[in-house]
């Protein structure tokens, strides 16, 4: 898309991936929490105990970042170790991420579009705060937490997750931008803030190529109907 806008780092600082391992999660994981649930299933009058394998996650926020000064959406891009495991599984048509060889695989694949977004891990603030907060870390903009709309709320990962994720809408212009975002050093983010222009995100929903969660598929289409924008 060459009429993309990024911020100060490129597409190449998120590839720069060397040794990369899997291995076993540890018990005491910050941000995922494995267990079994068992349960009796009735139905048909034929009890049957059933058990299911989850992870406990946080509760998160993401924020659609429309730019009036440039009629564009803002994402933000970031190199995702799960999805450069299954893209090659995928690739490499191995019977698990065990027998995968990361090193005949590239990691520019796994580099994904994503909102603004952040989990609920600070309980002294709100959802809204949460968003606020986020904007300015991993995109710059300082913008008055009033502006910030909530669209809705909804589950993600509901096969072995569940938690749920409030999606917002704030609008933005140039003169708002404080600095290049980024993310969160301390927490090892590294971000790439990106602007896709309005007239070429309807492609943009269909291009396989472009690494993408339904979450921002869903946004990217409020948004068109809402603001009256479909092709």
């Amino acid at each position: 898309m060459s009429a993309e806008k990024q911020s100060q780092l490129t597409e190449e600082d998120l590839c720069r991936i060397k040794d990369f391992q899997i291995g076993e999660l540890p018990k005491n994981s910050t941000f995922v929490r494995p267990f079994r649930a068992s349960f009796i299933d009735e139905r048909k009058n034929d009890p049957v105990k059933r058990f299911w394998d989850a992870v406990e996650e946080h509760n998160s926020v993401a924020i659609i970042i429309y730019n009036r000064s440039t009629d564009a959406l803002v994402f933000v891009r970031q190199f995702r170790p799960a999805v450069h495991v299954m893209i090659s599984k995928e690739t490499q048509h191995v019977p698990s991420v065990s027998d995968i060889d990361f090193t005949k695989q590239d990691a520019k694949s796994a580099i994904t579009y994503e909102f603004c977004a952040g989990i609920l891990d600070k309980k002294h603030l709100s959802s809204k705060e949460h968003a606020h907060a986020e904007i300015f870390e991993e995109c710059g903009y300082a913008v008055d937490i009033n502006s910030i709309e909530f669209v809705t709320k909804y589950r993600i990962g509901v096969g072995i997750a569940g938690p749920f994720q409030d999606l917002y809408y704030v609008e933005v212009t140039d003169d708002m931008k404080k600095n290049t975002g980024g993310g969160n050093a301390s927490e090892q983010e590294l971000i790439v803030v990106q602007e896709i222009p309005v007239n070429e995100l309807y492609p943009f929903l269909f291009d396989e190529s472009k690494a993408k969660e339904t979450t921002l598929m869903f946004g990217i289409m409020w948004f068109l109907y809402k603001k009256g924008r479909l092709p």
